[in-house]
């Protein structure tokens, strides 16, 4: 009965917004607001909230815990005893400090609080609650801790304790400092014990200067981290997205962000810093079968907010919503000339738009088939989503678990499931922050916020308990209460909670009592989780022997065997008495058992590891996963892998084995240790075909300029016998041959014109210049541009203007990517301006940003003179002058075309264009207003992981774009086209994040009204 009045009263409430808006456009087009067209959504008692979820597969849902117990949850633990330590983020979502995206500051100072929760009765209830700690800001997340707990509030991680047994900490230590705040919605959060014995955290999007105890630690970018808590040792790890942060029983990681729901972790980071020559690609993959933005099933009516963003614009095409009985929206034409249902809705209602909280349930109180499956919740949908995992490869996919229905959906608006917990009595814990709005401020139009109470319900919030069908409510086990053998059988329990607790308390203590009782239960028949959680146990007491990884090593289940791998790293550093049990494992059956032992086998010196990778690379069963592993750990053994893989004639002929002898040829060429150079070129002597040695040969060449040395620098060494000097002369008169060759295909003459760009600039430039012709085909000409592009001297960019006229306007923009590259090359550009021998308005938005916005003050000011009263700083003013744009009635048709023209080059649509900026089918619920305030005014807010920066090498190259892959050794930008450029560490002057993305400023100036009308159309249509 509460479900059916609940929802009566919000149709009515959102009845009466259509109509006061409806009338108020009738008379008013200047967006302005009332108190009438924004009535607040009430709040649902908690006891009455129940009754407005509906559930899948048979669940129920209890509550634990609500106001005023606790309020505004959004992360949890479980101690020992059983108790909830609970992070409550009272400040969201305003800083009390001055910030970009929050100028004005003056949020809630201080005013989290960690919460502790107590079921005094054991009913399954909370009944006790009392304030841990308080006084801190926007706590996120908690983690158990010899007998205390780690806090993250940005900028802090704490270590609190309670001492002296009066239920609050005594001890608030800050362990580290210096974590950003800028925006809320990506701060540092998701502590997690992981099974390796360190602590796991997400360390948010958010620019960082970290402090350990008042001292710099540096190193750390926009990754993760992990830290031994015993003596607070930082690591880097792979990560970096928003909020939310879960491992599985295996070990494998996974965080989420707004727009992209399920994200894994694949390439563990320390692997990575073995090789500083390697740069991978895809350290996370987004693994959603239904796509990052998947389709949800809400059930929640939009906000008013939401409806008077969207009746602007059906306003303004002369059309009024209505409710109909279908619980549906009906667009219907004021004008009796118009068709109903030409304008599409636009609320946010179906994809995944703000999915926090992901997280693996790890229990046993539900049916078998539950376990492992991963739960998400989207706050501002209302609902919690769940997946099925299939984990028999290294990179994992997830399924949509509940076909046409979510696992939990509400009715309510204040609905905010933001993170969830394995609890001890094997159920899944849900964190509801329970807000009346949820999104960042910064999203919600000024005219509308002026209604919005944004801390509304910051004195309320609800944990309820997920329950399943005929599931029996058991006593929680109070470990803090067992002896040692006791402890020891929780290993082996059914449930996560159980495992996890039992091997921290375990590695807490340090008891060498342990080790028997352990080695105990690993000879009764436990199930493959208990194994591994055992035997981490035991490495974590550091008395994990030969027999123990030999026996894992057999396991039938391949997760234990590939743990076993693992951990017996530390043996194979030291002897080789391990190698002979690993080796035969690289004909393994499972990826994973092959990719821990591609990883793995770096760590021994034994000259046998060499044929061991060699195998696992000729492997076509071995994707970029393992051979990435591989490449890791070849850092002192890159030539001899090499001569090994290039001798092999059946071998080099397959794609796999000529991409990793490429990455190898990079790596080496990388190296300023150069022996590897020359096992490289003397393999090149060898009768193989011209394209595996040209491919060789090219690679190496990219290695070496990373490195800012050349082919003729290494080829002077006296090392260098002339046959290889011949060899290397022979494969450019080839290459030469063959690129200017037009009756070959063009990507064997592409591949002749890549291998010319290294040759001396009088080779590439009187071979490649005549192919800037119209007579070439556009692909061919861009090759071209890039190949000179990366000769030096101040010749190449007067040559390359000197094309200018006959160019396309690809090819044109090819060029302008290679004369922004470098402060010289771009003052010969704006001189070619000047001359007028290049036309200002034939600058395009991206590049005339660039230079706009240039780090040399001389090149801006030059800039400045040539489009500084075209491009309107004020771009809310600029957003202002466009809202006329609103009222066209956009072509998709025509969008779809000046989209390919004009944005295809950062964003992508089914075949078109390529993926660099935000997923666009998490926009396209957007409304037409928001969408033109995106194009228009592209930097009002940005998402972190898509800001720009810009990377000044030693030798004064510029390279722009967003950090697509980050690695202690190397950074890699993603700019227009998907096009990469990794710059090593040890190569970088300067580098700075620009605070902006790359979707420029100023595309008015490029577009007309009409046909930003027109774009809008066709995102409106994906």
């Amino acid at each position: 009965m509460v479900y059916v009045v609940n929802r009566t009263l919000t149709t009515f409430l959102i009845l009466l917004v259509v109509a006061n808006c409806v009338s108020a456009f009738a008379d008013d087009q200047d967006r302005k607001v009332t108190s009438a067209d924004m009535p607040r959504i009430l709040p649902t008692g908690a006891t009455d909230a129940i009754a407005t979820f509906k559930l899948a597969a048979g669940f129920q849902i209890e509550l634990v815990a609500s106001e005023p117990l606790v309020s505004d949850p959004v992360d949890a633990c479980f101690d020992e005893f059983g108790r909830m330590f609970v992070a409550e983020m009272h400040g969201y979502p305003f800083s009390f400090e001055p910030t970009r995206l929050n100028p004005a500051g003056g949020g809630k100072a201080n005013a989290g609080i960690i919460r502790l929760l107590e079921d005094t009765d054991g009913d399954g209830g909370m009944d006790k609650s009392s304030i841990f700690a308080d006084g801190i800001s926007w706590p996120t997340s908690v983690c158990c801790y010899n007998g205390g707990i780690f806090v993250i509030a940005p900028g802090y991680l704490y270590y609190m304790k309670d001492t002296n047994n009066d239920g609050k900490a005594d001890i608030k230590d800050i362990i580290l400092s210096g974590f950003g705040r800028d925006n809320v919605q990506a701060v540092t959060n998701g502590l997690r014990w992981g099974t390796d014995n360190f602590i796991y955290f997400a360390a948010g999007r958010n620019p960082r200067q970290l402090m350990h105890r008042g001292k710099p630690l540096s190193g750390f970018g926009s990754n993760d981290i992990r830290f031994d808590p015993r003596t607070e040792t930082f690591e880097v790890v792979t990560g970096g997205v928003q909020f939310g942060h879960t491992v599985d029983d295996w070990g494998t990681r996974f965080v989420c962000s707004n727009s992209d729901h399920v994200v894994q972790i694949i390439y563990p980071q320390h692997y990575l810093a073995r090789n500083r020559f390697l740069v991978p690609t895809g350290l996370v993959k987004s693994i959603a079968t239904d796509g990052a933005s998947a389709p949800v099933y809400r059930i929640s009516p939009p906000e008013p907010w939401r409806i008077i963003r969207q009746k602007w614009r059906a306003a303004e095409k002369g059309y009024r919503l209505e409710f109909n009985e279908t619980g549906g929206w009906e667009f219907i034409p004021l004008d009796a000339s118009k068709p109903a249902g030409v304008v599409p809705t636009e609320y946010p209602e179906g994809f995944f738009t703000s999915a926090t909280g992901v997280t693996i349930y790890r229990g046993d109180a539900y049916p078998q088939q539950f376990s492992g499956n991963l739960f998400v919740g989207d706050v501002g949908g209302n609902l919690i989503h769940r997946k099925t995992l299939q984990t028999d490869n290294v990179t994992y996919s997830a399924s949509r678990a509940d076909i046409g229905e979510e696992i939990v959906a509400s009715t309510d608006n204040w609905f905010r499931p933001v993170n969830f917990v394995n609890a001890p009595d094997g159920s899944l814990f849900v964190l509801d922050m329970y807000r009346e709005t949820i999104e960042h401020p910064f999203s919600i139009p000024e005219q509308i916020k002026a209604f919005l109470d944004m801390y509304s319900g910051f004195d309320r919030g609800r944990i309820y308990r997920l329950v399943s069908p005929g599931m029996q409510r058991r006593p929680v086990t109070s470990f803090g209460r067992l002896n040692d053998a006791e402890i020891v059988q929780q290993l082996a329990s059914s449930n996560g909670w159980n495992r996890d607790t039992a091997q921290r308390l375990i590695w807490e203590r340090q008891d060498v009592a342990f080790v028997d009782l352990i080695d105990k239960l690993l000879t009764t028949d436990i199930s493959p989780q208990a194994k591994i959680h055992a035997l981490n146990s035991l490495d974590g007491l550091n008395v994990i022997r030969a027999s123990h990884l030999r026996r894992a090593l057999k396991d039938e289940h391949p997760r234990v065997r590939s743990h076993a791998v693992r951990l017996a790293e530390k043996s194979l550093r030291e002897s080789d008495q391990l190698l002979g049990d690993l080796l035969p494992l690289v004909n393994d059956m499972s990826e994973h058992v092959r990719f821990q032992l591609a990883f793995s086998l770096g760590e021994s010196n034994n000259a046998d590891v060499v044929e061991a990778l060699a195998i696992l690379a000729r492997n076509p069963d071995n994707g970029l996963n393992v051979q990435t592993a591989v490449l890791s750990s070849s850092s002192k053994i890159m030539g001899q892998l090499f001569a090994a893989l290039i001798k092999d004639d059946v071998a080099v002929q397959q794609s796999h084995v000529q991409s990793l002898l490429s990455q190898l040829g990079i790596m080496i060429g990388s190296n300023p240790d150069v022996p590897d150079s020359y096992v490289l070129l003397e393999a090149l002597n060898q009768s193989q075909p011209y394209a595996v040695r040209a491919n060789a040969l090219t690679a190496l060449c990219a290695g070496l300029e990373r490195r800012s040395s050349n082919l003729t620098e290494l080829l002077q060494s006296a090392a260098i016998p002339q046959t290889v000097r011949e060899s290397v002369d022979s494969l450019f008169s080839v290459a030469a041959a063959e690129a200017t060759n037009d009756r070959l295909p063009d990507d064997q003459r592409i591949a002749g014109i890549r291998l010319l760009a290294f040759a001396n600039y009088e080779t590439a430039s009187s071979r490649l210049l005549p192919l800037l012709s119209p007579r070439s085909s556009q692909t061919l000409q861009r090759a071209v541009v890039s190949a000179i592009g990366r000769q030096s001297g101040p010749s190449v960019a007067r040559e390359l203007l000197g094309h200018w006229s006959a160019l396309s306007p690809l090819v044109r923009s090819e060029l302008l990517d290679e004369l922004l590259s470098s402060e010289a090359r771009c003052g010969q550009l704006l001189t070619a301006i000047e001359e007028a021998n290049v036309k200002v308005s034939e600058i395009g938005a991206s590049h005339r940003s660039q230079l706009l916005k240039h780090r040399s003050s001389a090149i801006r000011k030059r800039s400045e003179l040539l489009w500084g009263d075209e491009v309107e700083t004020n771009r809310s003013q600029v957003v202002t002058q466009f809202q006329d744009v609103l009222a066209l009635m956009g072509d998709p048709a025509n969008g779809r075309t000046v989209f390919t023209r004009t944005c295809s080059v950062c964003h992508k649509v089914g075949e078109i264009g390529y993926q660099v900026a935000p997923d666009l089918a998490s926009v396209k619920n957007k409304s037409t207003a928001d969408l033109l305030i995106s194009i228009l005014d592209p930097n009002r807010e940005t998402q972190p992981n898509f800001n720009a920066y810009n990377v000044i090498t030693v030798q004064g190259r510029n390279h722009n774009g967003i950090i697509s892959s980050e690695t202690s050794n190397s950074v890699t930008l993603r700019k227009a086209e998907a096009k990469e450029d990794v710059v090593l560490r040890d190569n970088i002057d300067e580098m700075t994040a620009t605070g902006i993305s790359l979707m420029p400023e100023g595309l008015e100036k490029d577009l007309s009204r009409q046909q930003i009308a027109d774009v809008i159309a066709f995102i409106k249509s994906i």
